[in-house]
């Protein structure tokens, strides 16, 4: 079975994913922040890339913030095949085939002016020397080119297709399928943003009650038109701890959380890992 956890920043995903991940025969895939998982062979490349998507962040750009989350979903493919091989259930914090459906039409509405100024020269120094060369070879690998400009406009233009057309792009560019099985998490949006802004330094483009608020109701609509093909569950998470919401989770999706391992570590790595991570298996490229 493949599964995925959805919702606005600040239902808990990530934990409630950090939770089930200790369950036998649940296998976790954090599609956007594959460093959620120390272990993964992507970390390295993730946090750098984290970096990149904080920078778009602070310059407020749509098209290089856009662009960054193209490159972080290229590396869910490789990740979802191997979690098949490890567990029977293979759990994605967040899917490819979701949450973009979501938030590319949202990212589209906030852009401002296509004439990038000085936005990308900015993003790249505000990256820094070594993670702006490991965004920039993996920009290179997917992408076919280097410049996350153009990649970000196509991919706002990509927005406005029917959504079904985006909905196949989207598979072809990464080379998955959706899920069995999608588990919203519902939380108020001003709980949300109370939750994001209590665990960062900033806050990211798209979060701010009024977006926030848009985002959620953009699931619901995606959620809705996709229930006839995949089976959908709400959890309400208003009032609860993550334990608890994990446990009705792992009920929806037929395991038993009482198997459970004792979660050790940090929840998410604070540094870049001293290693380099090849590059392996980038998505389709975006045509320009």
């Amino acid at each position: 079975m493949r599964a995925a956890l959805v919702g606005i920043d600040g239902t808990g995903k990530t934990t409630v994913a950090r939770l089930l991940s200790t369950v036998p025969g649940v296998s976790v895939v954090h599609a956007i922040r594959a460093h959620d998982d120390p272990d993964s062979p992507e970390a390295t490349r993730s946090l750098h890339l984290a970096r990149a998507s904080a920078a778009a962040d602070l310059i407020g750009s749509s098209p290089l913030k856009v662009a960054v989350l193209y490159l972080q979903l290229c590396q869910y493919a490789p990740a979802e095949r191997r979690a098949t091989q490890r567990g029977a259930i293979v759990l994605a914090d967040r899917h490819p085939l979701v949450d973009p459906l979501v938030y590319l039409p949202m990212f589209a509405r906030i852009a401002g002016d296509p004439d990038p100024g000085d936005a990308v020269r900015r993003w790249w120094a505000e990256q820094g020397p070594e993670t702006a060369r490991e965004v920039r070879d993996w920009l290179e690998a997917c992408s076919g080119g280097t410049d996350p400009w153009a990649l970000g406009l196509d991919l706002l233009r990509l927005a406005a297709a029917p959504r079904e057309e985006l909905a196949q792009r989207l598979a072809d560019m990464f080379s998955t399928a959706p899920p069995d099985v999608v588990v919203r998490l519902h939380l108020p949006v001003d709980e949300a943003l109370r939750r994001t802004r209590s665990r960062r330094n900033g806050t990211e483009l798209h979060e701010d009650a009024r977006l926030l608020t848009g985002l959620a109701h953009a699931y619901d609509d995606v959620l809705d038109r996709l229930s006839g093909r995949v089976t959908v569950h709400r959890v309400d998470c208003v009032g609860r701890d993550a334990t608890s919401v994990a446990d009705e989770v792992a009920g929806l999706l037929g395991v038993d959380t009482q198997a459970r391992a004792p979660v050790t570590g940090p929840a998410r790595p604070s540094r870049v890992v001293e290693q380099h991570t090849a590059v392996t298996e980038p998505g389709a490229a975006v045509a320009h």
